[in-house]
């Protein structure tokens, strides 16, 4: 991807290895529905240092 292209994910049920394909487009930003995370703050935190070094560099969730 390229030109500030924004990556939005609507799964359910968010895995690493989801998370992991979605970084690897290189996206500059990624949003991502909360409900995703099945309240697993640690998820989250994984899913942030997954795509930060990636180049992501926006992430959030709604």
């Amino acid at each position: 991807m390229a030109g500030g292209a924004r990556f939005i994910c609507l799964e359910g049920a968010l895995t690493l290895e989801l998370i992991r394909a979605m970084a690897e487009k290189r996206p500059e930003r990624v949003v991502c529905l909360d409900e995703g995370f099945a309240g697993s703050d640690q998820l989250k935190v994984n899913a942030v240092q997954i795509v930060t070094t990636k180049g992501v560099t926006s992430f959030r969730t709604v």
